[in-house]
């Protein structure tokens, strides 16, 4: 089985948090919310750099002060419907940016209020962590 280390981030602006959803059958996770990330190439670059660079593919924009908040597992089939061992790293950051761009498997990105964030269908890990961070 292999394993990925992703990176994804939390990203606020003016008190919303911005969401991606997954296409219909496109995984892991596929049909549910999310929070902008991707594999990490922890060969090549810093795990900061790798939360830059995959928010930029995920959204289009730049983000800035960025902070670790969690980290995680999981196990789910890829892409090609392969087994996968996730080991997540999470992040906290801001944007300046409110015009975003769906980039890679993300069909559709909302910013949304945070009191709103109950509202949504999120992916397992996901889910976990926005409990443990008390905004859901």
């Amino acid at each position: 089985m292999k394993t990925r280390i992703v990176v994804s981030a939390i990203i606020e602006k003016d008190g919303k948090i911005l969401l991606g959803r997954k296409g219909n059958g496109v995984g892991p996770y596929p049909d549910t919310w999310q929070i902008p990330g991707g594999g990490a190439r922890i060969e090549e670059e810093s795990l900061v750099d790798a939360v830059k660079r995959e928010v930029k593919e995920e959204a289009g924009i730049e983000v800035y002060d960025i902070k670790q908040v969690a980290f995680d597992e999981d196990y789910a089939k890829n892409k090609t419907n392969e087994m996968c061992h996730y080991v997540f790293l999470q992040f906290y950051v801001l944007t300046n940016e409110e015009k975003v761009t769906p980039g890679d498997d993300i069909e559709h990105l909302e910013w949304v209020e945070k009191k709103e964030l109950n509202k949504y269908q999120y992916c397992p890990p996901l889910e976990k962590l926005f409990k443990k961070l008390g905004l859901i």
